[in-house]
Order: structure tokens, then sequence, then C-alpha cells
């Protein structure tokens, strides 16, 4: 999937349209189901035993009193946070992955550096350099990854 969305150009309208569709009937499953709890935990109206058993009947009559849209439009920002959570979530896995990935190369580049400092006197110079550029700019990345991870700036 990962290769349609750096090549979006190539991928036909119906694939496109196919992940859209996807991508907007989950959104609406979530706002459908979020809506759908908050209407059914809520008493109906005249059923004063489920009044009774809430913690404030006051609260209770006066949810018993609003619409169908209030609720759609308090769904509707649960489902906006729960969405910004999903994204944080894959944001947060991604970075993790980058930081796993990025520190094996600068494990890798690490040990060629010591491999090539064993050898002292018969050392190819420019690999050398090349592996130690290529392992710090890692670890840097690396850090900033594992940063991003772990939810700092």
């Amino acid at each position: 999937m990962l290769h349609y969305v750096l090549h979006a150009g190539s991928v036909p309208w119906q694939d496109q349209l196919l992940y859209a569709g996807l991508i907007v009937a989950v959104i609406a499953a979530v706002f459908f189901g979020l809506w759908w709890r908050k209407r059914a935990s809520r008493p109906q109206q005249g059923d004063f035993a489920a009044l009774v058993q809430q913690g404030n009947v006051a609260e209770a009559l006066e949810a018993q009193a609003q619409s169908p849209l209030a609720d759609a439009a308090d769904a509707w920002q649960e489902t906006r946070h729960t969405m910004e959570n999903v994204k944080t979530g894959v944001e947060r896995f991604l970075a993790l992955i980058w930081s796993l990935l990025s520190g094996l190369l600068c494990l890798i580049s690490v040990s060629a550096v010591i491999g090539f400092a064993w050898d002292f006197p018969v050392v190819d110079w420019s690999l050398l350099a090349f592996y130690t550029v290529l392992g710090g700019v890692t670890g840097w990345f690396t850090r900033v990854q594992w940063r991003d991870f772990r939810g700092r700036k």
C-alpha cells in the first residue's frame, strides 16, 4: 500500500476511489457506533426505573431531553478525537520502526568503523570516512525518531 501512496499518479482511479471509500466507511462506522452508544446509554422518556439507577436524576432528566442531533454533534467530536488518536498512534508506530531500522544501520556502521580501526595499518580511508559519516547521521536520525516515538520534541 505504501507503493500506492508514493506513486498515486500511477494508481488507477478505481483503486483510489476504493481506498477513499474504505476510509470514509471506517470513519462513518466509528461515528455511528459512538452515536448509537450515546443514544443507547440514555434512559428513554418515561422510564423512571432507569432514571433512578442513574447517579444524578436531574442530569438524567436533562439528558433525556437532548435531541439526536445534539448526540450526533457529540459523537462527531468523539469521532474526531478518536481519529486524531489513531493518527498519533500510527505516527508513533512509524517513528518506532524508523528508529529501530536506523539504529540497526547505525550499529552496522559503528561495527564497520571498529573493524577498520582493528586493521589499522591497512585502512581504506574513504570507506572509513563514509561509514563514520553514515554512523553519525543514522545515530542522529535514531535519536530524533526515538524522541518522536516517546512524544518529546
